[in-house]
């Protein structure tokens, strides 16, 4: 048996965590540059307030329903998103994160410790709810797909309190009888118009389709689909990747940027950020690929963009290192006469640190930058980000992203940690 933990409306329930005045309030959390809605709770939902939907057109109804309006505060999420998976992570052994507020997990056997699979999946909400004041739905089924059905399943009735567990043969057909094709995982909208033309509209009917036709027009990972929805487990926990195939950091910049050395400026301070994972997953790149553009939405401005990549002598996971190839890529591509909205970089090629191919006739990685690299990480992580940073990071940020509604990063700053007086 497979289960699914999936945190409820998870970056509003974060900031309600700390905040419980939020709570029975219209509140929504918006994108990079507070353009669109990302996140809703079930009061904004109720009031019509769709998903992606631009923060300008909700200007009358935020004034007129008190709607609460929150920027994203990626630390304060990640942070949270560690805390829930650490609290269900203590109730069994082999756990996978999906995304920042999903985690699959194995539930074979440990039914003989806690009773059953509903009660084990209620103590760990409980549990949850205790430590972190996030709400979770937990779906468990027999392969990783029947999991994400009756994780929808329990959070569309809300009888269940958050838990359904789809156990049996007769009680699986039942709920994919009612399953609309479209909401399952991996269907996307092609292949729903593709099964809805042919007659295809419920999880149940897709099941029984023949393996010949679903192999012809929805290739092996359809059959693998719908071997899941047998009840065959064809995605195993263990089997899937433990690095990152790439890393690509690219917010958009909170004003136009003309001036090339605050591209630099920019592209050194998301390098940063990219090297850090490399680090944090003992993993290295041998390509760097850079790009920038304007904002290609604009109908007076001139418009450029343009990318190019680079492969490294050897991978790496220095900072400095990396800047050293990525800045003259920046150079080479960069136009004056234009205001440019984002400037972005993706480290591919990335293989486990230590295992770099070492070559004849080029260049090794230099030990005493991985060395110094890590020092720096322990003192950033000691006394806050980017205290010990490049001098072309600067420290002038105007051109970060604009995050007007910023909440505060509870959990992961001193001067944000809540007072009890």
């Amino acid at each position: 048996m497979v289960g699914i933990g999936d945190c409820n409306n998870f970056y509003v329930s974060c900031i309600r965590s700390f905040n419980p005045k939020l709570i029975g309030q219209p509140v929504i959390v918006l994108s990079n540059n507070d353009k669109c809605v990302v996140a809703r709770s079930n009061e904004a939902k109720a009031l019509g307030i769709r998903m992606g939907q631009p923060l300008f057109q909700l200007k009358r109804k935020v004034s007129d329903y008190n709607v609460q309006v929150f920027s994203s505060n990626y630390e304060l999420f990640g942070d949270m998103s560690r805390r829930v998976f650490n609290t269900i992570g203590r109730f069994m052994e082999h756990t996978f994160p999906y995304s920042i507020d999903e985690l699959f997990f194995s539930a074979s056997g440990y039914e003989s410790i806690y009773g059953s699979h509903a009660d084990m999946a209620r103590m760990m909400i409980k549990t949850v709810d205790q430590w972190t004041r996030i709400p979770v739905s937990i779906g468990i089924g027999e392969t990783m797909t029947l999991a994400k059905v009756a994780n929808r399943h329990a959070k569309k009735h809300p009888e269940y309190q958050g838990v359904f567990v789809m156990d049996n043969p007769e009680l699986r057909e039942s709920i994919l009888a009612e399953f609309p094709v479209g909401d399952l995982w991996g269907i996307g909208r092609q292949y729903e118009v593709l099964l809805k033309q042919n007659g295809i509209r419920t999880a149940l009917e897709l099941s029984r389709l023949p393996h010949d036709w679903i192999k012809q027009f929805m290739t092996v990972e359809g059959l693998r689909l719908v071997y899941e929805l047998q009840g065959i487990q064809c995605r195993d926990l263990d089997t899937e990747p433990l690095h990152k195939k790439s890393i690509c950091v690219a917010p958009s910049f909170g004003r136009k940027v003309w001036s090339y050395g605050t591209l630099c400026e920019a592209l050194a301070t998301y390098l940063a950020r990219a090297s850090e994972k490399l680090r944090r997953h003992s993993s290295a790149a041998g390509v760097v690929t850079v790009f920038i553009h304007t904002n290609r939405f604009d109908k007076v401005g001139p418009h450029h963009s343009a990318s190019q990549s680079i492969t490294l002598p050897h991978p790496s996971s220095s900072t400095m290192e990396l800047l050293q190839y990525a800045e003259p890529v920046l150079k080479s591509i960069y136009k004056t006469g234009y205001d440019y909205q984002e400037v972005g970089l993706i480290l591919n090629e990335i293989v486990p640190e230590g295992h770099q191919q070492q070559l004849l006739y080029s260049d090794t990685p230099n030990p005493r930058q991985a060395q110094l690299s890590q020092v720096v990480d322990k003192l950033n992580g000691k006394y806050g980000r980017d205290k010990i940073r490049l001098g072309l990071q600067g420290y002038d940020k105007s051109w970060k992203m604009k995050q007007d509604h910023l909440p505060p990063s509870y959990t992961t700053k001193w001067s944000d940690i809540i007072e009890v007086r």
